[in-house]
């Protein structure tokens, strides 16, 4: 099991601004897919807990990976497992590393309740900077389209420098968005 801090930083983007950056920084490459599988109680008792819980299928490998926020970014558990749970059918929770299991109990997260909810695939780029990871997102979720920009780091303030720095240069307004995982039961929400 594998566990590590997440600081990243976020931005919307219009299609524009994605075509801008994708020329700027990614020229003549090729995104690679990855899938997220959300995993929550039926009343979202996890992202209401500020969690996350989500399976990434990227090349037919499945990691299960709780999110869990921290005084700055977000606390990580990995976990490889084997396949994918039926969507809207009870989890079974002997696929929890034992972790990831007491971190729920402890926010009263019933785990006889946890299913997968529902999927948002992203056609992802990425480049290593000198300062940080710059990460190029196009997602398709519940017939939504979005684009991203996310920029990951090992040092807060400087990675804030960096990312504004990076936004300047292309003359890109800050928008931060809700993360995935909120932005994937938004839309739910408004179509059920």
């Amino acid at each position: 099991m594998g566990q590590e801090l997440e600081i990243e930083f976020k931005n919307l983007l219009t299609i524009d601004e994605y075509k801008l950056i994708k020329q700027y920084y990614f020229k003549q490459r090729e995104p690679f897919k990855q899938t997220n599988y959300y995993i929550d109680t039926p009343n979202h008792e996890i992202i209401s807990n500020k969690m996350a819980l989500r399976i990434r299928e990227k090349n037919n490998d499945y990691e299960l990976t709780l999110k869990v926020p921290q005084e700055v970014g977000l606390l990580e558990y990995n976990e490889v497992i084997d396949s994918l749970p039926e969507q809207n059918r009870p989890i079974d929770i002997q696929i929890l590393p034992e972790n990831i299991t007491k971190i729920l109990t402890e926010h009263n997260i019933p785990l006889s309740e946890l299913r997968l909810l529902g999927d948002l695939t992203t056609y992802r780029l990425e480049k290593k900077l000198k300062s940080g990871l710059l990460v190029l997102d196009h997602s398709i979720y519940l017939g939504i389209e979005d684009y991203e920009l996310e920029f990951e780091v090992t040092d807060f303030t400087q990675g804030e420098i960096a990312f504004n720095d990076i936004l300047g240069t292309l003359n890109i307004s800050r928008e931060v968005p809700d993360n995935k995982v909120k932005r994937f039961f938004d839309a739910q929400s408004r179509t059920t």
